[in-house]
C-alpha cells in the first residue's frame, strides 16, 4: 500500500507554501470520482483558507515591490549625486567643459530636490530630466563627461518606473490575519485529507485512492528537495561573483554602492542573488576617500561572506 510523503510545511517559505495548496485543487480534479466524494466535505473550509493565504500573499508581494521601490530609488539618488559631483567638478575645466557644467547645474537645480518628492512627481521630474539630457543638453552632457552617468540614472529609472506600475496593479489591504495564522489553519484541513486519503487506500476502499497518492508524491518529493536541502556557502571558492563596483565619488557621507551578485556552479546555470532575499551588505571604511570594502552576508539558502573593494575618489 504506498503512502503519501510527509511533507515538512515549517521550513517552506510563504510563496512555495501558497503554491503547493494553490495547485491542490487541480490535482483533486483529476482525481477518481471516490477521492472527490471523500473529500467534499472539507473543500469549503480549504477554499475559506486558501481565499485568506491568497490576500496575504498579496499583501506581502506589496510590502516587496514597496522595499524594491525605495531600493531603486535610493540608486536613483546616488546617480543624481554623481552627477552633481562631476558637473561642480567641470566647472574649474577648460571653457567649454565649465559653460557646459554651468548649464546642466542651472538645469538640475529647476528641478529642486527631486529625491523628496512623492514617487509620482519623483518619476515624472526624472522622466522630463532625462528628455533634457537626451535632447537640448544632449552635446553638454557629452562635453560635461556625464554620459556613462546618464545612462546607469536611465537604466535605474526604467526600474523604478516598472516597479511603480506593477505595485499599481496590486490588490488588496492588509488582512485582518497573520500568516502564521492562515498556515495553521490550511495545514489543519490538509492533514484531515491526508488522513481520509490514507485511510482509504490501507482498507482498499477503492483504487482511486492510491492513484492519487501516486499523483501528490512527485509533487511532494520536489518540495522537500527544494527547500530542505543544504545552504550554499558564498564563500566556499570560486561560486560567488560580485560585479566590480564603479570608482564612487566622495560625498563626505558613507558611500553605500548595491552590489551585483551572481552564484555559479558547474553544470547549472548561474543564478542572480538578491539583496534582502539572499543576502544582505555591510560596508568599511566608505565615508573617506581611499579604499573601502563590502561584504556580502548569506541568506535564506544562502550562508557565509564574500567581500569586494572599490575606490572613492575626490
Amino acid at each position: 500500500m504506498k503512502q503519501l510523503k510527509a511533507l515538512y510545511f515549517r521550513s517552506l517559505p510563504l510563496a512555495a507554501h501558497f503554491d503547493f495548496f494553490k495547485k491542490l485543487p487541480d490535482l483533486l480534479s483529476s482525481a477518481g470520482a471516490a477521492v472527490k466524494t471523500a473529500m467534499e466535505a472539507l473543500m469549503p473550509d480549504f477554499n475559506a483558507w486558501l481565499d485568506r493565504e491568497d490576500a496575504v500573499m498579496r499583501w506581502v508581494r506589496k510590502s516587496v515591490l514597496t522595499e524594491q521601490i525605495a531600493e531603486t530609488e535610493r540608486n536613483i539618488g546616488r546617480q543624481l549625486t554623481s552627477i552633481n559631483v562631476i558637473l561642480k567638478a567641470g566647472l574649474h575645466g577648460n571653457t567649454e567643459v565649465a559653460a557646459a557644467a554651468v548649464r546642466l547645474l542651472t538645469l538640475l537645480k529647476s528641478y529642486g530636490r527631486i529625491a523628496r518628492k512623492a514617487y509620482d512627481e519623483e518619476a515624472g521630474d526624472i522622466r522630463a530630466l532625462l528628455e533634457q539630457f537626451n535632447g537640448p543638453y544632449l552635446p553638454d552632457v557629452e562635453n560635461a563627461g556625464i554620459a556613462c552617468r546618464v545612462a546607469l540614472l536611465t537604466e535605474e529609472f526604467n526600474k523604478f518606473e516598472d516597479l511603480l506600475r506593477r505595485r499599481e496593479t496590486e490588490q488588496g489591504k492588509k488582512p485582518p490575519y497573520t500568516g502564521r495564522e492562515v498556515r495553521k489553519g490550511i495545514e489543519a484541513v490538509y492533514r484531515q485529507m491526508e488522513s481520509i486519503i490514507e485511510a482509504n487506500a490501507f482498507v482498499g476502499a477503492s483504487g482511486d485512492f492510491e492513484a492519487f497518492i501516486h499523483l501528490l508524491n512527485p509533487v511532494i518529493d520536489h518540495l522537500n528537495d527544494e527547500f530542505h536541502r543544504a545552504r550554499k556557502d558564498l564563500g566556499a571558492g570560486n561560486h560567488t561573483v560580485i560585479a566590480p563596483v564603479d570608482t564612487q565619488p566622495y560625498t563626505g557621507k558613507p558611500v553605500t554602492p548595491l552590489p551585483e551578485v551572481h552564484y555559479r556552479e558547474e553544470g547549472k546555470e548561474t543564478k542572480r542573488l538578491y539583496l534582502g532575499k539572499d543576502f544582505s551588505v555591510t560596508y568599511r571604511n566608505n565615508t573617506h576617500a581611499g579604499q573601502a570594502k563590502l561584504t556580502v552576508h548569506g541568506k535564506g539558502h544562502y550562508k557565509g561572506q564574500k567581500s569586494l573593494s572599490f575606490h572613492i575618489a575626490r
